[in-house]
């Protein structure tokens, strides 16, 4: 049996409702990482800190990860329609026009992925 997965071109963008987190750890040291860490909603903020961290010790070594948040948005043709994964719905949300989009190899190839024993 084969499944047929359908590509619903979905836009992915940043959740406004949360702030990105900005972080920078200094790992410098001579037997161990220094391990100081800071955490602010604003970049600015975690450089001026490395800047100071850097003047008081002389580490200049960091490592920086900002977190953030992401949304998928449907294209506006799908807004509103069922999607896998919400309750009651049989049917991905797939534009009406033109016809199902098809993921390529996925109806009918033994080997692709998404393929169900045979």
């Amino acid at each position: 049996m084969s499944r047929t997965f359908r590509c619903v071109p979905f836009t992915i963008a940043q959740d406004t409702a949360a702030h990105p987190e900005y972080r920078a750890v200094c790992v410098t040291g001579e037997e161990g990482d220094c391990g100081e860490m800071v955490r602010s909603g604003s970049p600015g903020w975690v450089e001026e800190w490395m800047r100071r961290h850097t003047q008081h010790t002389g580490h200049t070594r960091y490592c920086r990860t900002i977190d953030d948040y992401a949304v998928l948005e449907p294209p506006p043709e799908c807004v509103g329609r069922p999607v896998i994964g919400q309750m009651g719905a049989a049917r991905p949300a797939i534009p009406d026009s033109g016809g199902p989009a098809k993921c390529e190899g996925a109806e009918g190839d033994e080997g692709a992925e998404g393929s169900e024993g045979t």
